[in-house]
């Protein structure tokens, strides 16, 4: 299954990552310190600050404010520079992290101070520690006097106090889900899950699954309600929204020239689409075509729509001997009846 786009904009991020398998990832209070140093050097390098940092022996949490869009990259020479730090001096071989890093983007300014907590309450929900503060390689230890650390929201925000409350809105950070809309960040409302059924009532079902997955359910959850495979799922929503894409980039072209200029797929019958783009798309355009409907679907509607058509035949020639596998003459098509054309002609008396 595809990877979901991690967002890319400058703001606060949580950012988690584990040892691989839970092994640990410190071994030595050496260790600890090298990957605190490894961030400071990239800090200054990329301009982002620390607001709060739990390293735990398998895993760690960040707080990360970055001034640019460069979140992957930053994040992937940290955790790059330390593993070869790591495997060297252990004398390790192959993965350090259990994958890439988790990040949130915290798209709501009211949740810092509760993310905050969350971080530093990790050592005490372990055991480790009787108090936030007590645990050496937590920020709010301030045994650390690294440029990268910014300790405006440690010193603002009462640690002692971690209610429920806050798990319940720390419950919602992470349930969350967010869109750039009109070069804003915005969280996508979720529809109550009992609401499923909505969508699939209202939309075709390709269209459907990629409406209730921006709504905020996901792969696993459609997959059972329709009785599907995750892996099924997953392409019915990739070939939707390959055909989008097609869509929105002939548009541009100028193929659909005789329709609305705002006109969007949603409101395009595939059968039309499919003729338009047989008509005056390009060779790769229809190969395109046909990969994402199926030979047997394109045929189809050509011989409906085009094929009788006399004011094609060079184009209807080309398709039948090159996409359709036909030995065909000019001659085949002069011959084809034109029901669409006898439909008017009786229309119109």
């Amino acid at each position: 299954m595809a990877r979901t786009p991690r967002l890319n904009i400058a703001g606060f991020y949580h950012i988690i990552n584990a040892g691989i398998k839970k092994r640990d990832i410190f071994l030595e209070d050496s260790d600890f310190i090298q990957f605190l140093s490894i961030i400071d050097e990239y800090a200054k390098l990329y301009s982002f600050e620390i607001y709060s940092f739990c390293l735990m022996k398998n895993y760690y949490h960040l707080l990360m404010k970055t001034n640019k869009g460069n979140i992957s990259t930053i994040m992937k020479q940290i955790n790059m520079k330390y593993a070869i730090y790591f495997n060297k001096k252990y004398k390790m071989a192959g993965s350090l992290w259990q994958g890439r890093f988790k990040s949130r983007y915290v798209w709501d300014s009211s949740y810092l101070e509760i993310l905050v907590k969350y971080i530093e309450y990790n050592p005490v929900k372990a055991g480790i520690a009787l108090d936030i503060g007590g645990y050496k390689y937590s920020m709010n230890s301030k045994r650390f006097e690294f440029e990268m650390l910014n300790y405006e929201l440690i010193n603002r925000v009462n640690l002692n106090e971690f209610t429920y409350e806050d798990l319940k809105k720390i419950d919602d950070f992470f349930n969350s889900k967010i869109a750039i809309k009109d070069n804003k960040v915005e969280k996508i409302e979720k529809v109550d899950k009992k609401q499923l059924n909505y969508f699939f009532d209202n939309f075709e079902r390709k269209k459907a699954i990629c409406e209730a997955i921006k709504n905020g359910y996901s792969q696993d959850e459609i997959s059972k309600y329709l009785d599907l495979s995750i892996s099924a799922i997953s392409k019915l929503k990739n070939n939707y929204l390959s055909k989008e894409r097609l869509f929105n980039k002939l548009k541009d072209k100028g193929i659909f020239w005789s329709f609305d200029k705002n006109i969007k797929y949603d409101n395009f019958k595939d059968n039309v689409f499919i003729e338009y783009v047989l008509r005056y798309g390009d060779f790769d355009d229809i190969k395109k075509l046909i990969k994402l409907f199926g030979k047997r679907n394109v045929k189809k509607v050509w011989m409906k729509t085009l094929a009788p058509d006399k004011r094609f035949i060079k184009i209807n020639l080309m398709l039948a001997r090159v996409f359709f596998d036909m030995n065909v003459e000019a001659n085949y098509f002069k011959e084809l009846k034109n029901g669409r054309l006898k439909k008017l002609k009786m229309l119109a008396t």
